[in-house]
């Protein structure tokens, strides 16, 4: 119950601070305002902690100079403040809470992990993800939203709001969940923290609707050439249609828009595939890049992207996702030292492993040299390769 003023909520800090009192600490008692608007108000106050010193919930101390005004509220008994302002003990309301948790399956490893999670912040007497005990309605909401986002459908992707009407009945359900998820995917390790919310819905499959999949190089899309193209748009589910018509001599991904419309207008060589990843890569652009090293038989790929905190996770994100080892392109200290701006050292970049080919980047960002530098700095260059073109 929300407290509707300044008398409501004194009594209620007193049964705050109760609760979170330890056995055998002081007398609990807070100071009575003296500050009102008017003087209707001051004798409204006045007369609810009166009510509350009736029912024998409270003691009222009042002002040795002043015997007219009270000065301090006294808790004297708990269980009849609770009684007059008609509030549940937090010890009940947690056993009420953690009952009605006990009563979900979660169908879903995630659905399973944030349940515990809710339950054990909630019996250390903390909130979780800002829901505490008495928004246990809410949190099972949140549990519904997680196992309804992360449920194998078939069909294969299916988009935010039809997964949401589908399985929770709400086309809008799981939006109204998402932020609290987010928070707990980053929260669990799940999730890099630093993505930003479309990052992390992009990189889980979640989108309302995926972007399309940006890519050139010597490819057949249904048997049709699109070599000579500047590049193809694909949606994602159509990625099993990329064959290749020819020898491919380097993978090249990149980060950003501009960069990628520049760099297949300037400089891609008929023999050269570019993906453009649009920041953390989709599910489905991963799907295409792996398919795209399988048929080309390439012992590695190649990565451009910003020289700043963001892009190197991305890269790292790409080692992990492929088969085969990434290499920075146009990524490095000298460029940014030259091209970019001084920053500030980063303390984010500590679990980019030494074998890392970002590695070198990760520690100069780490540095007191750190500079940053926006890839849509620099002109766009071929990509340098052992293969013969």
């Amino acid at each position: 119950m929300k407290p509707a003023n300044d008398g409501q909520r004194l009594l209620h800090d007193l049964l705050d601070r109760f609760e979170r009192a330890r056995a055998g600490g002081r007398r609990i008692m807070a100071k009575a305002s003296l500050s009102f608007a008017s003087a209707t108000a001051h004798s409204a106050f006045n007369e609810l902690l009166k009510a509350a010193r009736d029912a024998g919930a409270v003691e009222l101390i009042f002002d040795r100079d002043a015997p007219h005004l009270i000065a301090r509220v006294a808790l004297a008994d708990a269980l009849r403040l609770y009684a007059h302002l008609g509030r549940q003990p937090a010890a009940v309301g947690l056993r009420a809470a953690l009952a009605r948790l006990a009563t979900l399956t979660p169908s879903t490893d995630i659905g399973r992990d944030l349940a515990a999670y809710l339950a054990s912040r909630w019996q250390a007497g903390k909130t979780a993800l800002t829901l505490g005990p008495d928004s246990v309605e809410e949190a099972v909401q949140l549990l519904g939203a997680a196992d309804a986002a992360f449920t194998e459908l078939p069909g294969g992707r299916i988009p935010l709001r039809t997964r949401s009407a589908r399985l929770l009945g709400d086309s809008k359900a799981l939006e109204r969940s998402l932020s609290r998820l987010v928070a707990f995917l980053k929260h669990s390790g799940r999730v890099d923290p630093d993505l930003s919310r479309q990052d992390v819905l992009r990189v889980l499959g979640l989108e309302k609707f995926p972007q399309p999949l940006l890519l050139a190089g010597p490819f057949l899309i249904g048997g049709v050439p699109v070599g000579d193209w500047t590049y193809v748009g694909l949606p994602p589910e159509a990625a099993d249609m990329l064959e290749i018509a020819g020898p491919v001599a380097s993978i090249l991904t990149v980060e950003n828009l501009e960069s990628f419309n520049r760099h297949v207008r300037e400089c891609r060589h008929p023999s050269d595939a570019v993906v453009y990843t649009g920041g953390f890569p989709s599910t489905g652009t991963l799907a295409l890049l792996r398919r795209l090293i399988a048929r080309s038989g390439l012992d590695r790929a190649w990565h451009w992207g910003d020289v700043d905190g963001g892009g190197i996770k991305i890269g790292h994100y790409l080692e992990g996702a492929l088969p085969i080892p990434v290499t920075p392109h146009l990524m490095s200290a000298e460029l940014a030292r030259a091209h970019g701006r001084p920053a500030a050292p980063l303390t984010t970049l500590k679990a980019i492993p030494a074998a890392s080919s970002f590695a070198p980047l990760a520690a100069f960002l780490s540095s007191a040299d750190a500079h940053w530098l926006e890839q849509e700095t620099l002109d766009p260059q071929p990509v340098a390769t052992v293969s013969a073109r």
